[in-house]
């Protein structure tokens, strides 16, 4: 298995690079809420969200892997054939340097098919960079909801992206 610490660095190193890339349209970088919602998320949290997410970029990845147990909001990117697939999840939680589960957590009712399918491209993202296979849950005011079949909601939101099975290859 890879050095813990390599692994957050690369992952780190990955979303750094999709995140400049989508600011200088180098490249395509799909962020996960147009891969999910067709825009840019704009739910009751998203201003907080992207102030949050903006100031990631200070994430020491020593604390990550040297903690007993670590749990907090983790950008993520990977290279796929048609272009980068970038976001921030709300929660990854490692124990002892291993990712052991992504959380999506939303302010709002009930848990529908997008919620499902967000939470879903997080834990394919953080699987992708951290070669492991992490439980996948959606929290909200009424409790959590598991993804159990996290694998093929993600792979269904990858291959109904209008732009997405045009794109050239890489």
């Amino acid at each position: 298995m890879p050095d813990p610490l390599a692994l957050v660095r690369a992952a780190l190193a990955r979303a750094e690079r999709a995140r400049a890339l989508r600011e200088a349209g180098l490249e395509p970088v799909f962020y996960v809420t147009e891969l999910v919602r067709g825009g840019r998320g704009g739910g009751s949290g998203a201003g907080a969200g992207r102030e949050l997410h903006r100031r990631l970029w200070g994430l020491d990845p020593f604390d990550v892997v040297n903690a007993e147990r670590w749990a907090g909001p983790l950008p993520l990117a990977w290279r796929f054939r048609f272009g980068w697939v970038y976001g921030v999840c709300d929660l990854a939680v490692f124990e002892r340097g291993r990712l052991l589960k992504v959380v999506e957590v939303k302010s709002y009712g009930a848990v529908k098919r997008a919620e499902r399918a967000q939470a879903a491209l997080y834990g394919l993202l953080a699987a992708l960079n951290f070669l492991a296979k992490p439980e996948v849950t959606v929290w909200f005011p009424c409790g959590e909801v598991a993804v159990r079949d996290w694998e093929l909601l993600a792979m269904d939101a990858l291959s109904k992206r209008e732009g997405v099975n045009r794109a050239r290859p890489i």
